[in-house]
């Protein structure tokens, strides 16, 4: 699992990249290219007489749904970065990426991951009637000591801007 981290006076920028084995991205690959083929030729043998678009929304299909995954489990990275009160994500497929979209939350969670040394962080705000919504849920599982860096630091900024609304004297580690 590769994840950087990097910092800035507001803001902590996390990048991760999906761990696939080499062997698995090979497979994914051949299966997917022989299924996207195979369902292209399965369009084009169901032709009549009269040409029919139909069958060929079956491998575009395929593409948008199961082949994601390939894209995903071959190229895949998720980056966000996480100030004091909003979280902005995107994840990269490779060949393209998803806008960034930014959404406000109240407070961070930790789900345990398939090991004991992983967790996943859910972004939690709440309702006007004080309901509990998920706003971001990480894809990619981080280490506890990557989470320790960022919860770290996420509290450095905030004791940082709390000092500032009060005005307290900026505070630096010798």
């Amino acid at each position: 699992m590769k994840t950087n981290i990097n910092f800035d006076d507001l803001n902590i920028f996390v990048r991760s990249i999906i761990p696939t084995n080499y062997y698995l991205k090979i497979f994914l690959f051949v299966f997917n290219t022989v299924a996207i083929f195979g369902l292209f030729w399965f369009a084009i043998s169901l032709q009549d007489e009269k040409p029919n678009v139909f069958p060929f929304l079956l491998p575009i299909a395929y593409f948008f749904t199961l082949g994601r995954y390939l894209l995903w489990n071959t190229f895949g990275e998720e980056f966000y970065v996480i100030s004091t009160s909003h979280i902005s994500y995107q994840h990269n497929y490779g060949f393209w990426k998803t806008k960034l979209k930014t959404s406000k939350y109240y407070s961070i969670n930790q789900a345990k991951g398939r090991t004991s040394e992983t967790i996943s962080l859910i972004f939690i705000n709440y309702t006007e009637e004080k309901l509990p919504v998920e706003v971001f849920s990480t894809a990619i599982e981080i280490s506890i000591s990557d989470s320790e860096r960022i919860f770290n630091r996420l509290n450095e900024i905030k004791f940082n801007e709390f000092g500032e609304e009060i005005n307290f004297p900026k505070i630096f580690a010798n």
